[in-house]
């Protein structure tokens, strides 16, 4: 049996190297000039390969579509791919969260691992090869490319989202996936940085703020409030907890977020705590008094903010004002403006709906011998090594569904 895969990324890789291992002529056709260019940068090039969890906790992770997940998750748990790149000699460790990286921080040694096994296994890889046109002539997939045509009886697309456009994620693969009649879902950034209208955003880029929560609302519901890690940039927020938040709201309007800078304080306790600051410190100005919560090139945005003098003394502030401080401190408004575009975001929200995905198999529910795997489906998780994980699993079950047919 002839198969042809469509991206070198890592749900690319690893079904080739399946589906060879299995005895199949396989070729891997990858447009950049080398495989896994997007896996480089992950992690900051340390590449964040998984998140050694056990499924169940995995999928709690997972933002859209996790029922589909279910099998694949399962099949081809965080500890298979743990076992799969410890067995190409490469060491890996845990560190915060859970978080799977190379011992060595190298995102090559992951990549490393999965060019190993196609090439231990058989597969034909051809790089600098770009996919024109895709068609099925009777029972044959017709693959055009740059370079010529080839055929094959099974096709498994692997072409990545619309992430990080210079790694060569076009969203050719939902041109496929279209022209074989699938539904195709909006696609929208996921992980991303927000973007503020506040006019002071500027003055605070490169703060960090550590043990704070963010909460997004819609019509005063609350949507969803993370806590850790969150960075200001130069006209927005990032970080961990930001990121987080942005794959809850890529699909709701209406949009509030708010920074409580004190979680672990409830507001009696912090009103209490403030009350001792300012019987303590009766001739201090508030900003003075404030560096003891906040720091220190925050106080200014803060007390601006709220619309409290920074230069007021304790023994002036009334019973008001000092609520105002607590409210401040504990639902601190930030202007949402919008998500990033979608060439910022980690991942990519949207996609081949998966209501026409076998999801024990990966393949089309409309077209016979036909498989997706990895971003390229409506399937997408929180920062962690979840989405790198995704597209292993999802490989491992289309790879064992193409071997399947041809039993």
């Amino acid at each position: 049996m002839k198969v042809i895969v469509i991206g070198g990324g890592p749900s690319g890789m690893f079904s080739s190297s399946i589906i060879s291992n299995a005895g199949h002529e396989v070729i891997l056709i990858e447009k950049n000039e080398k495989l896994g260019k997007k896996l480089y940068i992950t992690g900051k090039g340390r590449c964040n390969v998984t998140n050694n969890c056990l499924p169940q906790d995995f999928l709690s992770n997972v933002v859209t579509n996790s029922k589909f997940l279910y099998g694949s998750i399962f099949s081809f748990s965080p500890s298979d791919t743990i076992d799969m790149i410890q067995s190409e000699g490469i060491e890996l460790k845990t560190e915060r969260g859970n978080r799977v990286f190379p011992v060595s921080d190298k995102s090559s040694d992951i990549i490393k691992a999965l060019q190993n096994r196609c090439q231990n296994s058989g597969v034909k890889v051809l790089l600098n090869t770009e996919v024109k046109d895709v068609y099925k002539d009777e029972n044959s997939f017709v693959v055009k490319t740059n370079v010529g045509d080839y055929k094959s009886d099974s096709l498994v697309v692997c072409t990545g989202g619309l992430s990080y456009k210079a790694t060569g994620s076009t969203g050719f693969g939902y041109k496929i996936a279209k022209k074989f009649g699938h539904n195709i879902i909006e696609q929208r950034p996921a992980l991303c940085p927000i973007k503020l209208k506040n006019s002071y955003i500027k003055e605070l880029e490169g703060l960090s703020l550590k043990n704070v929560e963010l909460s997004a609302y819609s019509n005063n519901k609350l949507i969803k409030s993370e806590f850790g890690e969150m960075l200001f940039t130069r006209d927005g927020i990032s970080g961990p907890i930001a990121l987080t938040i942005s794959s809850y709201i890529n699909k709701i309007s209406n949009i509030d977020l708010f920074i409580d800078f004190k979680p672990a304080l409830t507001f009696e306790k912090l009103e209490n705590r403030l009350l001792r600051e300012f019987d303590e410190n009766k001739n201090l100005q508030i900003n003075n008094i404030l560096k003891n919560l906040l720091p220190k090139n925050l106080i200014s945005v803060f007390l601006n903010q709220i619309g409290i003098d920074e230069k007021l003394k304790a023994n002036s502030i009334t019973i008001e004002i000092r609520r105002k401080i607590v409210d401040g401190l504990k639902k601190f408004k930030l202007d949402f403006d919008r998500l990033y575009d979608i060439d910022y975001a980690i991942i990519t929200n949207g996609g081949v709906d998966t209501k026409q995905i076998n999801p024990k198999t990966m393949e089309s529910k409309l077209v016979e011998n036909l498989f997706f795997a990895g971003e390229v489906l409506d399937v997408d998780a929180l920062t962690g090594g979840y989405n790198i994980q995704i597209a292993l699993s999802t490989a491992n079950s289309a790879a064992k569904g193409v071997i399947s047919k041809w039993l």
